[in-house]
Protein backbone atom coordinates (compact mmCIF):
# COMPACT_ATOMS: atom_id res chain seq x y z
CA UNK A 1 0.00 0.00 0.00
CA UNK A 2 1.64 3.19 -1.24
CA UNK A 3 1.66 6.08 1.64
CA UNK A 4 -1.11 8.31 -0.72
CA UNK A 5 -3.31 5.71 -0.46
CA UNK A 6 -3.30 4.78 3.63
CA UNK A 7 -6.09 3.66 5.16
CA UNK A 8 -8.25 5.78 7.00
CA UNK A 9 -9.98 4.93 10.63
CA UNK A 10 -13.53 5.88 11.19
CA UNK A 11 -11.53 8.02 14.42
CA UNK A 12 -13.62 6.03 17.05
CA UNK A 13 -12.28 3.25 19.02
CA UNK A 14 -14.34 1.46 21.97
CA UNK A 15 -13.11 -0.86 24.34
CA UNK A 16 -12.52 -4.49 23.53
CA UNK A 17 -11.29 -6.95 25.83
CA UNK A 18 -8.06 -5.62 27.16
CA UNK A 19 -7.56 -3.34 24.14
CA UNK A 20 -9.42 -1.31 21.66
CA UNK A 21 -11.06 -1.51 18.33
CA UNK A 22 -12.36 0.41 15.48
CA UNK A 23 -15.94 1.18 15.49
CA UNK A 24 -17.56 0.80 12.37
CA UNK A 25 -21.06 1.30 13.10
CA UNK A 26 -23.01 4.42 12.15
CA UNK A 27 -21.30 7.58 13.99
CA UNK A 28 -23.85 9.90 12.26
CA UNK A 29 -22.30 12.88 11.43
CA UNK A 30 -19.05 12.28 13.62
CA UNK A 31 -19.87 14.66 16.43
CA UNK A 32 -19.22 13.11 20.02
CA UNK A 33 -23.06 13.30 20.47
CA UNK A 34 -23.82 11.65 17.48
CA UNK A 35 -21.59 9.01 18.58
CA UNK A 36 -22.83 8.58 22.38
CA UNK A 37 -26.17 8.04 20.83
CA UNK A 38 -24.96 5.33 18.49
CA UNK A 39 -23.53 4.23 21.02
CA UNK A 40 -26.38 3.65 23.17
CA UNK A 41 -25.80 6.72 25.70
CA UNK A 42 -26.99 10.07 25.88
CA UNK A 43 -24.55 12.64 26.46
CA UNK A 44 -25.35 13.42 29.79
CA UNK A 45 -24.28 10.53 30.91
CA UNK A 46 -20.04 11.26 29.74
CA UNK A 47 -18.01 12.88 30.57
CA UNK A 48 -14.95 14.52 27.97
CA UNK A 49 -11.43 14.90 28.70
CA UNK A 50 -10.20 16.67 25.32
CA UNK A 51 -6.40 17.17 24.66
CA UNK A 52 -6.08 20.10 22.44
CA UNK A 53 -2.95 20.51 24.25
CA UNK A 54 -0.79 18.12 22.07
CA UNK A 55 0.75 19.70 19.13
CA UNK A 56 -0.13 16.56 17.11
CA UNK A 57 -2.79 14.48 19.05
CA UNK A 58 -3.32 11.05 18.00
CA UNK A 59 -6.41 10.98 20.63
CA UNK A 60 -8.51 13.99 20.71
CA UNK A 61 -10.87 13.37 23.27
CA UNK A 62 -11.86 9.89 25.41
CA UNK A 63 -14.74 9.60 27.02
CA UNK A 64 -15.71 8.35 30.22
CA UNK A 65 -19.22 7.00 32.16
CA UNK A 66 -19.76 9.74 34.46
CA UNK A 67 -18.35 9.07 38.08
CA UNK A 68 -16.02 6.42 36.87
CA UNK A 69 -12.84 5.59 34.96
CA UNK A 70 -14.58 3.76 32.35
CA UNK A 71 -14.08 4.22 28.92
CA UNK A 72 -17.21 4.52 26.33
CA UNK A 73 -15.38 5.70 23.54
CA UNK A 74 -12.06 7.44 22.41
CA UNK A 75 -11.96 9.81 19.26
CA UNK A 76 -9.01 9.88 17.58
CA UNK A 77 -7.54 11.58 14.27
CA UNK A 78 -8.79 9.41 11.26
CA UNK A 79 -4.80 8.41 10.07
CA UNK A 80 -5.01 6.41 13.58
CA UNK A 81 -5.60 3.07 12.74
CA UNK A 82 -5.19 1.41 16.17
CA UNK A 83 -4.63 2.73 19.76
CA UNK A 84 -3.49 0.75 23.01
CA UNK A 85 -3.72 0.81 26.52
CA UNK A 86 -0.62 2.73 26.80
CA UNK A 87 -1.78 5.23 24.65
CA UNK A 88 -4.61 5.56 26.73
CA UNK A 89 -2.57 5.73 30.18
CA UNK A 90 -0.57 8.61 28.53
CA UNK A 91 -3.49 10.68 27.62
CA UNK A 92 -4.98 10.14 31.22
CA UNK A 93 -1.73 9.97 33.29
CA UNK A 94 -3.43 13.36 34.81
CA UNK A 95 -6.89 12.34 35.41
CA UNK A 96 -8.10 11.96 38.60
CA UNK A 97 -11.81 10.75 38.93
CA UNK A 98 -12.71 11.75 42.59
CA UNK A 99 -11.13 15.55 41.39
CA UNK A 100 -12.80 15.67 38.06
CA UNK A 101 -16.54 14.59 39.72
CA UNK A 102 -16.30 16.67 42.85
CA UNK A 103 -19.58 18.36 44.53
CA UNK A 104 -19.91 21.22 41.96
CA UNK A 105 -19.51 18.90 39.26
CA UNK A 106 -21.80 16.42 40.65
CA UNK A 107 -24.27 18.73 40.99
CA UNK A 108 -24.12 20.14 37.89
CA UNK A 109 -24.31 16.15 36.63
CA UNK A 110 -27.06 15.34 38.49
CA UNK A 111 -28.91 18.75 37.38
CA UNK A 112 -28.95 18.20 33.80
CA UNK A 113 -29.45 14.44 33.95
CA UNK A 114 -32.69 15.67 35.95
CA UNK A 115 -33.98 18.31 33.31
CA UNK A 116 -33.00 15.98 30.79
CA UNK A 117 -34.67 12.57 31.42
CA UNK A 118 -31.13 11.28 30.64
CA UNK A 119 -30.46 9.06 33.84
CA UNK A 120 -31.61 6.05 34.12
CA UNK A 121 -31.83 3.79 37.28
CA UNK A 122 -29.67 1.20 35.41
CA UNK A 123 -27.54 3.69 34.14
CA UNK A 124 -26.94 5.16 37.58
CA UNK A 125 -27.53 1.39 39.42
CA UNK A 126 -23.92 0.83 37.09
CA UNK A 127 -22.25 3.62 37.49
CA UNK A 128 -22.60 4.19 41.60
CA UNK A 129 -22.29 0.37 42.47
CA UNK A 130 -26.06 0.63 43.43
CA UNK A 131 -28.18 -2.61 44.42
CA UNK A 132 -31.50 -3.74 44.54
CA UNK A 133 -32.67 -0.46 42.84
CA UNK A 134 -36.32 -0.28 41.84
CA UNK A 135 -37.80 1.90 39.30
CA UNK A 136 -39.61 4.31 42.09
CA UNK A 137 -38.57 5.80 45.23
CA UNK A 138 -35.81 7.29 46.84
CA UNK A 139 -32.17 5.66 47.13
CA UNK A 140 -28.99 6.54 48.63
CA UNK A 141 -26.18 6.68 46.92
CA UNK A 142 -22.79 6.27 49.03
CA UNK A 143 -20.39 7.21 46.35
CA UNK A 144 -21.73 10.67 45.66
CA UNK A 145 -23.37 11.14 49.41
CA UNK A 146 -26.48 11.74 47.48
CA UNK A 147 -30.25 10.77 47.81
CA UNK A 148 -31.43 9.87 44.29
CA UNK A 149 -35.46 9.86 43.49
CA UNK A 150 -36.74 7.85 41.01
CA UNK A 151 -40.06 7.67 39.03
CA UNK A 152 -40.63 5.13 36.45
CA UNK A 153 -36.94 4.07 36.36
CA UNK A 154 -35.65 7.50 35.71
CA UNK A 155 -34.26 10.12 38.38
CA UNK A 156 -36.40 12.93 38.71
CA UNK A 157 -35.04 14.58 41.84
CA UNK A 158 -31.83 14.60 44.00
CA UNK A 159 -30.90 15.76 47.36
CA UNK A 160 -27.18 16.10 48.84
CA UNK A 161 -27.39 14.41 52.24
CA UNK A 162 -25.05 17.00 54.64
CA UNK A 163 -27.06 20.20 54.48
CA UNK A 164 -24.54 21.95 52.51
CA UNK A 165 -24.97 23.84 49.39
CA UNK A 166 -22.91 22.82 46.67
CA UNK A 167 -20.08 25.83 46.83
CA UNK A 168 -20.01 25.09 50.66
CA UNK A 169 -18.78 21.15 50.04
CA UNK A 170 -16.61 22.98 47.44
CA UNK A 171 -14.88 25.29 49.80
CA UNK A 172 -14.69 22.18 52.01
CA UNK A 173 -12.91 20.14 49.43
CA UNK A 174 -10.47 22.88 47.96
CA UNK A 175 -10.11 24.99 51.00
CA UNK A 176 -10.34 23.27 54.06
CA UNK A 177 -8.58 26.14 56.47
CA UNK A 178 -11.18 28.51 55.09
CA UNK A 179 -13.93 26.41 55.60
CA UNK A 180 -12.81 25.76 59.23
CA UNK A 181 -13.07 29.20 59.98
CA UNK A 182 -16.50 29.76 58.58
CA UNK A 183 -18.12 26.64 59.75
CA UNK A 184 -16.80 27.48 63.16
CA UNK A 185 -18.00 30.42 64.19
CA UNK A 186 -21.45 29.27 62.88
CA UNK A 187 -21.49 26.59 65.74
CA UNK A 188 -19.81 28.55 68.05
CA UNK A 189 -22.56 31.16 68.00
CA UNK A 190 -25.53 28.54 67.19
CA UNK A 191 -24.43 25.84 69.25
CA UNK A 192 -28.05 24.34 69.85
CA UNK A 193 -29.60 24.74 66.09
CA UNK A 194 -27.05 22.72 63.68
CA UNK A 195 -29.28 24.05 60.64
CA UNK A 196 -29.23 27.82 61.19
CA UNK A 197 -25.43 27.01 61.70
CA UNK A 198 -24.95 24.94 58.16
CA UNK A 199 -27.44 28.27 56.64
CA UNK A 200 -24.74 30.54 58.21
CA UNK A 201 -21.95 28.20 56.77
CA UNK A 202 -24.14 28.00 53.28
CA UNK A 203 -24.51 31.35 53.57
CA UNK A 204 -20.82 32.34 53.63
CA UNK A 205 -20.02 29.91 51.36
CA UNK A 206 -21.49 31.29 49.03
CA UNK A 207 -20.12 34.80 49.34
CA UNK A 208 -16.80 33.22 48.51
CA UNK A 209 -17.56 32.34 45.05
CA UNK A 210 -18.80 35.45 44.28
CA UNK A 211 -16.46 37.91 45.94
CA UNK A 212 -13.53 39.09 43.58
CA UNK A 213 -10.38 37.35 44.45
CA UNK A 214 -12.34 35.26 47.00
CA UNK A 215 -9.83 35.42 50.52
CA UNK A 216 -7.60 37.98 48.36
CA UNK A 217 -10.31 40.30 48.10
CA UNK A 218 -8.70 43.85 48.95
CA UNK A 219 -11.53 45.20 51.56
CA UNK A 220 -11.03 41.29 53.62
CA UNK A 221 -9.46 43.07 56.31
CA UNK A 222 -12.39 45.60 57.08
CA UNK A 223 -13.95 42.30 57.68
CA UNK A 224 -12.33 39.89 59.73
CA UNK A 225 -13.62 37.90 62.47
CA UNK A 226 -12.59 36.84 65.57
CA UNK A 227 -10.74 33.71 64.51
CA UNK A 228 -8.61 35.07 61.75
CA UNK A 229 -11.54 34.19 59.35
CA UNK A 230 -13.62 37.18 57.27
CA UNK A 231 -17.29 38.04 57.00
CA UNK A 232 -17.15 37.30 53.71
CA UNK A 233 -21.03 38.23 52.98
CA UNK A 234 -20.40 41.28 54.62
CA UNK A 235 -18.01 42.26 52.43
CA UNK A 236 -20.79 41.90 49.59
CA UNK A 237 -22.99 43.92 51.57
CA UNK A 238 -20.38 46.64 52.27
CA UNK A 239 -18.63 46.85 49.11
CA UNK A 240 -20.69 45.46 46.38
CA UNK A 241 -24.12 46.53 46.68
CA UNK A 242 -25.42 43.18 48.01
CA UNK A 243 -28.77 43.90 49.57
CA UNK A 244 -29.75 42.71 53.10
CA UNK A 245 -32.64 42.76 55.66
CA UNK A 246 -32.16 42.79 59.37
CA UNK A 247 -33.21 39.33 59.33
CA UNK A 248 -30.77 37.86 56.85
CA UNK A 249 -28.12 40.05 59.09
CA UNK A 250 -29.18 38.11 62.25
CA UNK A 251 -28.66 34.92 60.47
CA UNK A 252 -24.70 35.70 59.48
CA UNK A 253 -24.38 37.73 62.63
CA UNK A 254 -26.28 36.22 64.86
CA UNK A 255 -24.56 37.08 68.88
CA UNK A 256 -21.52 39.14 66.73
CA UNK A 257 -23.56 42.80 66.73
CA UNK A 258 -24.56 45.22 69.31
CA UNK A 259 -27.97 47.39 69.33
CA UNK A 260 -27.23 50.58 69.82
CA UNK A 261 -30.12 52.24 69.11
CA UNK A 262 -33.83 51.06 68.41
CA UNK A 263 -35.94 54.36 67.85
CA UNK A 264 -39.56 53.30 66.66
CA UNK A 265 -39.88 57.16 66.46
CA UNK A 266 -37.55 57.88 63.33
CA UNK A 267 -38.37 54.47 62.60
CA UNK A 268 -34.73 53.43 62.81
CA UNK A 269 -32.57 50.12 64.42
CA UNK A 270 -28.66 51.22 64.35
CA UNK A 271 -26.61 48.46 65.01
CA UNK A 272 -22.72 48.49 65.14
CA UNK A 273 -20.56 45.41 64.49
CA UNK A 274 -16.60 45.46 63.36
CA UNK A 275 -15.42 48.58 61.82
CA UNK A 276 -19.05 49.64 60.82
CA UNK A 277 -22.37 51.15 61.90
CA UNK A 278 -25.55 49.60 60.39
CA UNK A 279 -28.74 51.54 59.80
CA UNK A 280 -31.62 49.41 59.58
CA UNK A 281 -35.49 50.29 58.04
CA UNK A 282 -37.72 49.64 61.28
CA UNK A 283 -41.05 49.09 58.41
CA UNK A 284 -42.41 45.53 58.36
CA UNK A 285 -39.28 45.13 55.15
CA UNK A 286 -36.66 46.23 57.75
CA UNK A 287 -33.88 46.74 54.75
CA UNK A 288 -30.35 48.13 55.10
CA UNK A 289 -30.92 51.90 54.54
CA UNK A 290 -26.93 52.76 54.71
CA UNK A 291 -24.58 52.05 56.53
CA UNK A 292 -20.87 54.11 57.43
CA UNK A 293 -17.52 53.23 58.67
CA UNK A 294 -16.53 53.42 62.32
CA UNK A 295 -13.78 56.19 63.08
Amino acid sequence: MSFFNKRKSSGVFIPSGKGYVEYIGDIGNGSIVSVANSLGYHIDQLHSEYFSNYVKPKIYSIELEVFTRKIAFVITDANVTYITEKDINKYLKNFSATKVFNTLKTEDILTSAVENGSFSVEFLSKVLNLKDISKNGMFYAEKIKTYLYFTNGILTNFQMDDGYMPYSRHLQEVNQTIFKWISELAYKYWPKDDFKAKREINIQCDAWSRIPEAFGNQFINLHRTENGGANLHMILVCHYDYPINLSQFDEINHGRYKVEIEDSDIGIKIITMGNFRYYFDKSDEEDLLYFDRLS
